[in-house]
């Protein structure tokens, strides 16, 4: 029986002994991003995956499942890794960096070298249309630190904006690639907000006392 597109790839891959599903998630990947998303055929698709075409058709009756499955993979893998890469962690600001490393390392490892030079609308819908979803399970990875920001500076953030600037400032990098200076930046958020919240909190307690 063939797997549908809006399964759970990512427990498929976990699950799968054989290691084929991984192998074809991979090789789409590489494929799309050397001939692109319109000219791929299930042929490319068997050819750089190395499995065989029967493989390939016991899971998938065409490209465009193969594609659809992809782009789940990719958004539900992201969703729990990044949720996941908190868990555990009770220090708020030990969570944000273990967060903010992962979301670099993701988009980093996930994203073919050049993108956007191969069938760019491809990788655009993409984006677009799995945005809403990477910037809640960014907010559900971060809640905890939120908490904690708000304690310190004994105000409301505005949780939707912030975990919104996150998403926009890493998907940046797809267009101009992460420098190593710029993962010194993204990775040192982290310290550079809980300095800004202290800052904030100790200029509340002295406005008190005055």
């Amino acid at each position: 029986m063939k797997l549908m597109p809006h399964t759970d790839w990512s427990e498929i891959v976990a699950t799968d002994q054989s290691g084929s599903v991984q192998k074809i998630m991979d090789g789409t990947l590489r494929a799309i991003g050397s001939i692109g998303a319109r000219r791929l055929s299930m042929s490319d698709i068997s050819e750089s995956s190395g499995v065989s075409r029967g493989t390939l058709y016991r899971y998938f009756a065409s490209k465009e499942d193969v594609l659809a499955a992809v782009s789940e993979y990719i958004c539900s893998s992201f969703e729990k890794g990044i949720v996941e890469a908190g868990q555990g962690i009770t220090d708020p600001i030990e969570r944000f960096r273990a967060v903010m490393r992962f979301y670099g390392r993701f988009t980093i490892e996930r994203s073919p070298d050049g993108i956007f030079e191969v069938e760019p609308a491809f990788h655009l819908n993409f984006l677009r249309s799995h945005f809403s979803r990477h910037k809640a399970a960014v907010q559900q990875a971060l809640d905890p630190v939120l908490d904690h920001f708000e304690t310190l500076t004994a105000s409301r953030l505005d949780r939707d904006i912030f975990c919104d600037t996150l998403v926009r400032l890493q998907l940046s990098t797809l267009i101009i690639p992460a420098t190593p200076q710029w993962l010194d930046v993204w990775n040192g958020a982290p310290d550079r907000l809980c300095e800004w919240a202290l800052q904030i909190a100790g200029h509340h307690a002295e406005h008190k006392r005055g």
